[in-house]
């Protein structure tokens, strides 16, 4: 969607702050008044979030300011350094993947909540091309486990087949011989397991969020990647616990059956799956981390 601007000259003190501040030039000033460019605008809207005297505005079609339902918030800009960093590092830090969960259901206007936040994080060029699906209830989340089990049930009879394992190989790569090592014996537990009802995919969850979009933008992965994280973080606040389902990920994007169960558009592509609930674990202490490399240079 392209929209643009709207200007209140009425309001305009020609601070020529959204000047300055517009990556693609939208905005200059001519003849002593604030005028549109010829430019596509890419809708980041800093020149609404600059302008001291509110002159600038967007069509609410074309933009919103996401609003939250289930907790207070009163919207103010925080200014960079004008945070704890301590505070924020140890909330971060606190978040931790989750794979114990309470049977309690979650409204469906928390999930809104989460994913009005997840759609403030960045992304390249402004794009924003995410989409979410909320799998919320904990009969449902068992229904695309089970969905999910026919495609793994088929993927492990190809996989423990020698001769199609190789045969593979021209088309796939190594995919299926990796998998085979790493992964059928795992999967295998998992599939007997549900025969009892025991969840080893989801952990039990209550509730799903499936991340999802097109490829055309300039980092789709990345910015879903930025949008999921939000989620966790909040979820955290909010007293919820989240874990990212990457087999969950996998086996929607390589079945057409599971898509077409989910309602997924063609050509989409799922870049995450977080299980969602509140954790039926507590944690004393931050987790320690695998030592890292930093060069500079």
């Amino acid at each position: 969607m392209n929209a643009y601007p709207i200007i209140d000259h009425d309001r305009c003190t020609l601070c020529g702050r959204c000047v300055d501040i517009c990556p693609k030039k939208v905005i200059a000033v001519r003849d002593g008044s604030i005028v549109l460019t010829e430019e596509e605008c890419m809708l980041c809207s800093h020149c609404y979030a600059v302008c001291p005297v509110e002159a600038i505005r967007f069509d609410p079609t074309a933009l919103i300011n996401p609003a939250f339902t289930t907790f207070p918030c009163d919207e103010k800009a925080v200014p960079p350094g004008d945070v704890s960093p301590a505070d924020l590092v140890n909330l971060a830090r606190s978040r931790r993947s989750v794979r114990r969960f309470t049977p309690d259901n979650l409204d469906d206007r928390v999930i809104a909540d989460l994913v009005a936040f997840a759609v403030t994080a960045p992304s390249g060029s402004n794009c924003q091309e995410w989409e979410f699906l909320a799998v919320n209830g904990r009969d449902r989340v068992w229904d695309l486990a089970m969905e999910i089990k026919k495609f793994f049930i088929a993927l492990n009879r190809l996989a423990r087949n020698l001769l199609i394992r190789y045969l593979s190989v021209p088309v796939a790569g190594t995919a299926l011989l990796r998998y085979y090592r790493d992964h059928l014996d795992s999967v295998e537990m998992a599939l007997r397991e549900s025969e009892a009802g025991k969840d080893l995919l989801f952990h039990s969850a209550p509730a799903l969020i499936i991340v999802h979009g097109g490829m055309e933008g300039s980092t789709p992965v990345e910015d879903a990647q930025y949008a999921s994280y939000n989620i966790t973080l909040l979820a955290h606040a909010l007293g919820l616990g989240t874990c990212y389902i990457g087999y969950a990920v996998e086996s929607i994007n390589r079945s057409a059956a599971i898509r077409r169960y989910l309602g997924i558009p063609r050509g989409n592509r799922i870049h995450a799956v977080l299980a969602l609930g509140h954790p039926d674990a507590g944690f004393e202490r931050h987790a320690l981390r695998k030592p890292y490399t930093l060069r500079f240079v």
